[in-house]
C-alpha cells in the first residue's frame, strides 16, 4: 500500500559533495534506533544517531520501557521454569494467523543474544519484571519471567548530556519521577513507617537535585533506558545529532548511499557507507497515514511522541519502500480520557495504574451492558471496545461509586485527599455524576433500565466472587489488579453501591503502531515485489510490528524493537548469512 504523494527524483552525490562520512546512519533515538547505533558501535563501525527532536527517546522516553523477551539471561539466572518452544506457543496461540513463523523464530532465538549482546561492555541493564503474560493462562503462557524492566539510573552521570533525555510523563513535584511500585507510598505517606521513609528519602533527593538540575536525577523506566543507552554511546564514540530531521534518502544503482538531514538550518549530505536504519517512531501523530491504515480502527488520540508523524515510512517509501498492513490492528492501544480547559486546551489523559482493572469500576458500551473483563490489558479494552460499536457509537464509560474515586481516584482524579472534590471535573464535562444510576444513564445518553440492570448483576456476581460473563479475576493478569482488601471471594470484583455515581468518557488511543514498512527478519525494507533495498533497514515501528497489532505481553513493542536492531546491524556487519 502507498499512502505517500508521487516519489522525488533523487540523485547520487559524488565524492565531494558528502559532507559527513558514516558506516552507519541511525534515524530516531528511541529505544530501536538506539539499539542498533550501539549494536553498530560494538561491532566497530562509525555510527551517526539523528533525531528529529531537541531532546532524545522518542516515545521509549516516555513509556516504562519494559521489554519482553523469553528466556533471557536474567531469566535464566533466576531459574524461571521456560524455554523457546514454550514461547513459541504462546504466541503461535495469541496470534492465530498472523503468526509468522519465520519472524518469530528469529525473535525467540536472537532475543537472549541480543540482551547478553547490548548489556556486554555497556550500561543497559535490565532486571526480571514480576509482570505475567497478559494472557498467562493461554497455553504456553508464563505468570512471569518474560518481562524486564531496565535497571534504575542516576541520571548524574549523564553531565552535560543530562537534558538529552526526554522528558517523563509521570512526575510529581513538578519534576520527580516516580515509579508504578511507588505510587501507594506516595499518596499515603503515613500508611506505615516504611511509606514515610520512602517518601521522605525521595523528596529529600529530589530537593537536593533541583539546586542543580530542573528536574529529579533519579531515573526509572524509559528514562533510564535512554539514559543507559546516552552514557554507553558516548563511550563508543557514537555522533549524536539532535534537530536533525531526515529530509530524503540518496540512492545509487538501485542502493541507499546516504541521507538528507536538515540540521541548523541547512540540508547535510552524510554517506553512509553500509546502510540507513530507519527508527523514527512509526506513524501515530500523523492524520494522514491513521486514516489511511487504521481499517476498521479509526482513532484520533494517541499517547506516542509528537514528533512520531511517519516520516522514516514515507521518504522510505518515495524510493519504493512498501508498507505491510496485514495485521489484527494497526496499533498497540490503551483507553484515555480528555481533560479539556476552559480556555480550550485539552489533555489526554492515561489509564492510570491507580484505577486501572480495580475492584469497584465497569466499562460499559452505548447498549449500557459491559463488553469486556474490565481488569484485562488496555490493549484488549480498546480492541473491544471497536467490537462494541466505536467509532461509529463513541458512548464509552468507566462506571464507578463515590467510595472508588476516594479511595482510587478515576483517570485525572487523584484519591481523596488529592483530589477533594468533583465539581471542577463537572465544570469542564470531563465527568457525569448523579445521585441515581438511572439519572447517570439519562445525562450519558444511554438506557436506564440497562444500566440499572448492569451494575446490579456485577454487584451481585462480585457478592459470588464470580463472573460468568467475563471472568474477571480468574488470570495472573488479573489477579495482578486485583486488591485482597476487598476480601474473599475475588479481589478483582467490588461493587457499586455508594452515591453519587461518576461515568468518565472513555476513548481509544494508540501507544504507538503496529503498521510499518515490509521488511525480512534482517530488517532489510523490501519494495512491492519483495525484493531488499540494498543499504536501507528499519526496525521499532518504523517496521510492521512481529505482533502485528496484539498485544502478549508487557514489552512486546521495545523488546521486538531491540532484538531486530540486533538482527539489522548483524546484517549491515555482514553476518546476517550466519543462519537464515
Amino acid at each position: 500500500m502507498t499512502v505517500s504523494s508521487a516519489p522525488i527524483a533523487l540523485h547520487p552525490a559524488n565524492a565531494s559533495q558528502w559532507e559527513e562520512v558514516y558506516d552507519v546512519v541511525a534515524i530516531g533515538s528511541g529505544a530501536a534506533g538506539l539499539s542498533a547505533a550501539l549494536f553498530a558501535a560494538q561491532s566497530g563501525l562509525k555510527v551517526l544517531v539523528c533525531e528529529k527532536s531537541a531532546k532524545l527517546g522518542g516515545t521509549t522516553a516516555l513509556s516504562n520501557g519494559m521489554i519482553w523477551v523469553p528466556c533471557s539471561p536474567q531469566a535464566k539466572a533466576a531459574k524461571v521454569n521456560d524455554s523457546i518452544d514454550n514461547a513459541r506457543t504462546y504466541l503461535r496461540n495469541e496470534l492465530g494467523n498472523y503468526y509468522r513463523e519465520d519472524f518469530v523464530d528469529a525473535y525467540l532465538t536472537d532475543g537472549p543474544a541480543a540482551l547478553t549482546q547490548i548489556a556486554d561492555g555497556t550500561e543497559v541493564k535490565f532486571t526480571l519484571a514480576s509482570a505475567p503474560d497478559y494472557h498467562s493462562s493461554q497455553v504456553g503462557g508464563v505468570d512471569s519471567g518474560r518481562a524486564l524492566s531496565p535497571a534504575p539510573y542516576d541520571g548524574r552521570l549523564l553531565g552535560k548530556d543530562f537534558d538529552l533525555v526526554g522528558d517523563p510523563i509521570r512526575v510529581v513535584l513538578g519534576g520527580m519521577m516516580i515509579s508504578s511500585g511507588e505510587v501507594m507510598k506516595f499518596l499515603n505517606p503515613l500508611k506505615s513507617l516504611d511509606s514515610m521513609r520512602h517518601v521522605l528519602k525521595r523528596v529529600g533527593r529530589y530537593a537536593r537535585d533541583r539546586l542543580s538540575y530542573r528536574r529529579g536525577t533519579e531515573f526509572s523506566g524509559g528514562n533510564a533506558l535512554i539514559a543507559r543507552f546516552i552514557t554507553s554511546l558516548r563511550k563508543k564514540n557514537v555522533a549524536i545529532w539532535t534537530e536533525a530531521p531526515l529530509i530524503r534518502l540518496i540512492i545509487e544503482d538501485q542502493k541507499v548511499i546516504g541521507a538528507v538531514v536538515r540540521r541548523g538550518g541547512r540540508d547535510i549530505r552524510i554517506k553512509a557507507e553500509k546502510g540507513v536504519v530507519l527508527a523514527t517512531g512509526g506513524f501515530p501523530r500523523d492524520a494522514g497515514l491513521r486514516q489511511a491504515l487504521s481499517g476498521a480502527h479509526q482513532h484520533d488520540e494517541t499517547l506516542a511522541h509528537p514528533d512520531s508523524t511517519g516520516d522514516g515510512i514515507k521518504i522510505a517509501q518515495q524510493i519504493g519502500g512498501t508498507i505491510d498492513n496485514d495485521v489484527a490492528s494497526a496499533g498497540f492501544w490503551t483507553p484515555v480520557s480528555i481533560l479539556r480547559d476552559k480556555k480550550g486546551g485539552q489533555q489526554t489523559v492515561p489509564y492510570g495504574w491507580l484505577d486501572r482493572g480495580r475492584p469497584g469500576v465497569i466499562a460499559i458500551g452505548p447498549d449500557a451492558r459491559r463488553f469486556v473483563n474490565e481488569s484485562n490489558s488496555y490493549h484488549d479494552i480498546c480492541l473491544a471496545m471497536f467490537r462494541n460499536g466505536y467509532p461509529k457509537d463513541k458512548r464509552f464509560y468507566f462506571i464507578c461509586d463515590s467510595e472508588f474515586l476516594k479511595k482510587r481516584g478515576m483517570g485525572h482524579m487523584l484519591p481523596w485527599p488529592w483530589t477533594m472534590g468533583t465539581k471542577a471535573y463537572e465544570q469542564v464535562d470531563y465527568i457525569k455524576v448523579s445521585r441515581t444510576i438511572a439519572d447517570l444513564a439519562e445525562k450519558i445518553g444511554v438506557s436506564a433500565s440497562e444500566l440499572e440492570k448492569t451494575v446490579e448483576e456485577h454487584n451481585a456476581h462480585a457478592r459470588t466472587g464470580k463472573d460468568p460473563y467475563f471472568q474477571r479475576g480468574e488470570s495472573a493478569f488479573n489477579r495482578m489488579l486485583g486488591d485482597p482488601s476487598v476480601g474473599k471471594p475475588n479481589p478483582n470484583l467490588g461493587t457499586i453501591t455508594v452515591g453519587p455515581f461518576i461515568a468518565l468518557p472513555i476513548v481509544p488511543a494508540t501507544l504507538g503502531t503496529a503498521t510499518g514498512l515490509a521488511t525480512d527478519t534482517w530488517g532489510h525494507v523490501l519494495d512491492q515485489s519483495g525484493q531488499k533495498i540494498e543499504g536501507l533497514y528499519a526496525c521499532g515501528n518504523d517496521a510492521t510490528s512481529l505482533m502485528r497489532g496484539l498485544y502478549p505481553g508487557a514489552g512486546i513493542t521495545i523488546g521486538p524493537g531491540i532484538v531486530f536492531a540486533y538482527r539489522a546491524a548483524k546484517a549491515i556487519a555482514g553476518k546476517d548469512d550466519e543462519r537464515s
